[in-house]
């Protein structure tokens, strides 16, 4: 009856085996594939490296006056605008102007990425019950595993540079919505196709 007094576990022989065959299994996938996924992010990462040449080449007070501009259009408060240049002023004098350039391209490509999958998937989810109840506990789930779980099977397929920082941002602009989505919406992540529902009349 010792089973009752101490949890049977694996014995340490049979866990080295089962470590050295999933670390096996992954090798075999990364050989077999990492050329393929690769090749799926390469056309974003050849935008995400024009963009980020096209801001450390341009001249940083049309960047500023750029960003102010944007600041305006979003918050229509001066306020904002004054903190925003405000930053980037003082970004720029601790010399940290060029990596600020590198992220504001990768944050800028994955929000252009959101939204060109996130609106018409939201758009689908509202319209089909069916898509909805497929996509809802898949959303549910990401929400619940910490951000920088994703990163790394994609630090072990394409290692660490723009790529997988790019994947990071796409991340945690999922992560910011679920947030604000959560904030107006008490019943959880599944409140923006309810908003589109008004939106659409459906």
């Amino acid at each position: 009856m010792e089973w009752l007094d101490e949890f049977p576990t694996m014995e340490r022989q049979g866990l080295r085996d089962l470590k050295k065959a999933i670390d096996l299994g992954f090798r075999d996938f990364s050989r077999a594939y990492g050329d393929g996924i690769e090749g799926f992010f390469e056309p974003l990462l050849y935008f995400l490296v024009w963009l980020d040449k096209l801001l450390v080449n341009t001249p940083w007070p049309v960047i500023i006056v750029g960003l102010a501009a944007l600041a305006w259009i979003g918050s229509r408060s001066w306020y904002v605008v004054a903190g925003t240049i405000a930053c980037f002023l003082v970004i720029g004098y601790f010399g940290m102007w060029e990596d600020t350039m590198a992220t504001l391209a990768i944050i800028s490509v994955a929000t252009l990425l959101c939204i060109a999958v996130g609106i018409p998937l939201g758009i689908l989810m509202a319209r089909s019950e069916r898509v909805q109840s497929a996509i809802t506990p898949v959303l549910d789930v990401m929400q619940t595993i910490p951000s920088f779980v994703y990163l790394i099977p994609i630090i072990m397929l394409l290692g660490i540079g723009q790529g997988t920082g790019f994947v990071g941002g796409l991340y945690l602009r999922h992560a910011a919505h679920s947030t604000f989505d959560k904030s107006r919406y008490p019943a959880g992540g599944s409140g923006s196709p309810g908003g589109c529902r008004g939106v659409w009349g459906k």
